[in-house]
């Protein structure tokens, strides 16, 4: 499924904020994805042959959730924003599955390029360069926001322990 716009998530742990954020910090590794490719180029090579789930926590109750499998460089890929509300016995995670800012940054400026280069083999009337290009924005476009790691990153959330279900309940009660 393409992954181009934000997809809603929300779910509800027994663990309280405080020990939601110690536990997104040992389960993680530390990084912050950001728009300097080098870092993220540094970071995969580093991490080459091991799959592992990375990202950071960005302030007191906000987080950000990657996933890196071994022997790929992929940087680009579909990650969770996310906030840790207070909820009574627990806490609730609200955030969304999405790409990271500078993948939508290079998707512009690839459409843009390719866009550019197509309308000027167009105005010298060369059609086939122009449908190659068109061709080859189409599959680079398809590549960027392909999204595989949603599954991935889904499951790492839910594999918080649980709230209660019956929370509110008196024994007894149906």
């Amino acid at each position: 499924m393409l992954g181009i716009l934000p997809v809603r998530f929300e779910y509800r742990t027994s663990l309280s904020p405080k020990r939601l954020a110690r536990k997104l910090d040992h389960d993680l590794v530390e990084h912050r994805p950001t728009v300097n490719i080098m870092s993220q180029g540094r970071f995969m090579r580093a991490h080459k042959f091991e799959s592992c789930f990375y990202g950071c926590r960005t302030a007191a109750d906000s987080f950000q959730v990657f996933h890196h499998q071994a022997k790929k460089r992929d940087g680009g890929t579909t990650g969770f924003f996310g906030k840790i509300v207070a909820d009574g016995s627990g806490s609730l995670i609200t955030g969304s599955f999405r790409k990271p800012v500078y993948t939508y940054v290079f998707a512009v400026v690839w459409t843009l390029a390719i866009l550019l280069i197509a309308l000027m083999a167009a105005g010298m009337r060369e059609f086939a360069a122009a449908g190659a290009f068109a061709g080859v924005w189409a599959v680079g476009a398809f590549m960027m926001f392909w999204d595989n790691k949603r599954p991935i990153v889904r499951a790492f959330l839910e594999n918080l322990p649980p709230a209660d279900k019956g929370s509110g309940e008196t024994e007894g009660e149906p």
